[in-house]
């Protein structure tokens, strides 16, 4: 009997932890105060534009504010959030696990903005060579007459 209760708590711990992770950002959600100072910082730097969803369009961009290293913009949202987080006393194991994941956010977030390059330079590639096509075809028709 007490292996079964130890087996279905473990079952619906694993259950609930596989739940907080989204599977088109698969990282633990940031505790309440931290993600209070990371969209405090970001709904300033980008007003009507920042999101911390990722299913929202403007996510990567948003992102960017934390991970585009050496760029005035990173310097001024971590210093936003680093005041924010030590002026409000953020618990330490939400800053624990805020550092804990950062790095495989940025190796996810370097990942994900060169794919979206990749895809927008396809995109554009196609353009332009419909574009040459299209242009071509006037030419030969032109020549026609």
């Amino acid at each position: 009997m007490r292996f079964s209760v130890v087996a279905i708590v473990a079952a619906v711990v694993a259950v609930a932890s596989a739940q907080e992770l989204n599977p088109l950002y698969p990282f633990k959600p940031n505790g309440g105060c931290i993600q209070k100072c990371l969209d405090d910082a970001g709904n300033n730097m980008l007003p009507g534009k920042w999101t911390s969803d990722p299913s929202q369009p403007g996510f990567l961009e948003s992102l960017g504010f934390a991970h585009d290293r050496g760029t005035p913009k990173y310097s001024s949202y971590m210093s936003a959030t680093g005041l924010c987080i030590a002026t409000k006393e953020c618990p330490k194991p939400e800053q624990d696990l805020y550092r804990a994941q950062y790095e495989a956010k940025l190796a996810w977030y370097l990942d994900a903005k060169a794919k979206a390059a990749a895809v927008k330079n396809a995109a554009a590639g196609s353009a332009a060579v419909s574009g040459f096509m299209g242009a071509a075809a006037l030419v030969a028709a032109a020549a026609l007459f």
